[in-house]
């Protein structure tokens, strides 16, 4: 009898310990997982991560870690984990088509990708998002089985168009987005249900076919989509090119591009419009290579800039200075640096933009 009781008491306080685990991710390679799941008749969840990614590491240390996200994965799913830059990763990434991290991939037991979800959320969050999409019938999986049987409708290609650019699946974004739009009329293009095609970096990024027929159809696109909803698309476009020309990283964009650029921003009604004028001169400047210049114009705006803007800007713009070999320059803009940091607002950029401008001084 005390026999009984100790077995049942020792499982009772197994059972326990299991429900306070996180999840449990399992060593198996993408082939065994399969063979797992359709052998249990359960579903992969599958991790894609980076070692760089900070939302991964999140989820990774503060949400999969929790007793709640263990109790309702490892019940249902065979759990992977992995490294989309080790290993079998590059090969899964290329297989799966994951563009962004984290993504997390729902494959059914019969081995056929249910939906992919791209990025993190709190223990709750992740639930909801992975019991949503196990009850839905179109998901970036199953529409790209009616894609691969040859469905290619209009309709049908909006819809899985959304599905890819919720999963970042780029490649096959650009593929179906083609094929659509060789569909399209101008008139059926300008509609408000085809915006995707232009409200994305992917789709229309600057001096694309996309990106021209935007401006070149900008008031109907404003008349049938709304005027806000285009201003914005373009400034953030243009915030996008522009301070890619500043980090140095955007080398065909060519002075007359920035020039037409601040002559459309000009042009927008968004609140906005200051600070991308400013980009604009910040970029003229480093393209005319333009030294005193680009010194003038970090007096004028960094004082007046966000936290966002001071701290996307002020590594590229000290870099360019000492690439110029323009000590004086580098010294003064250190003074206009320091002068900056009473206005900053974050203490974490505070800290940083500090020790920055420190360490800076120390290299002369």
């Amino acid at each position: 009898m005390k026999r009984i009781i100790l077995m049942l008491l020792c499982c009772l306080s197994l059972t326990l310990l299991r429900a306070q685990e996180g999840v449990r991710f399992e060593s198996l390679t993408f082939k065994e997982a399969l063979e797992k799941a359709k052998k249990e008749n359960r579903w992969i969840f599958l991790d894609a991560y980076t070692s760089w990614c900070g939302p991964c590491k999140v989820m990774a240390e503060q949400v999969f870690t929790r007793a709640k996200a263990g109790e309702f994965f490892n019940s249902r799913f065979v759990n992977v984990k992995y490294d989309m830059e080790k290993g079998e990763g590059p090969e899964l990434a290329k297989k799966l088509g994951i563009g962004a991290y984290p993504t997390f991939v729902l494959i059914r037991p019969d081995g056929v990708v249910h939906d992919k979800l791209v990025g993190g959320a709190d223990v709750d969050g992740i639930i909801q998002r992975v019991e949503h999409s196990m009850k839905q019938t179109e998901t970036v999986g199953t529409l790209a089985v009616r894609y691969d049987q040859g469905e290619r409708d209009k309709e049908f290609l909006l819809k899985y168009l959304r599905a890819l650019s919720d999963a970042s699946e780029v490649r096959r974004l650009r593929e179906v987005a083609g094929i659509l739009s060789g569909q399209l009329t101008d008139i059926e293009k300008i509609d408000s249900a085809c915006w995707i095609l232009f409200d994305n970096n992917d789709l229309a990024p600057f001096n694309s076919a996309n990106y021209r027929f935007l401006l070149e159809h900008r008031k109907q696109f404003s008349q049938r989509v709304g005027l806000e909803k285009v201003d914005r698309r373009l400034g953030m476009l243009y915030a996008g090119v522009l301070s890619s020309i500043v980090w140095g990283r955007d080398t065909k964009t060519t002075l007359a591009d920035v020039q037409e650029i601040g002559k459309v921003i000009r042009t927008l009604k968004t609140d906005d419009k200051k600070r991308l004028l400013a980009y604009v001169n910040l970029a003229n400047a480093y393209k005319e290579k333009n030294t005193g210049e680009l010194l003038k114009l970090v007096k004028k705006v960094f004082p007046v800039f966000s936290d966002a803007d001071v701290m996307l800007m002020v590594m590229p713009v000290s870099v360019y200075f000492r690439t110029q070999e323009n000590k004086a320059a580098l010294k003064e803009f250190i003074q206009v640096g320091r002068g900056i940091i009473p206005n900053l607002k974050i203490q974490e950029n505070i800290n940083y933009v500090t020790y920055y401008f420190d360490e800076l001084e120390k290299q002369m």
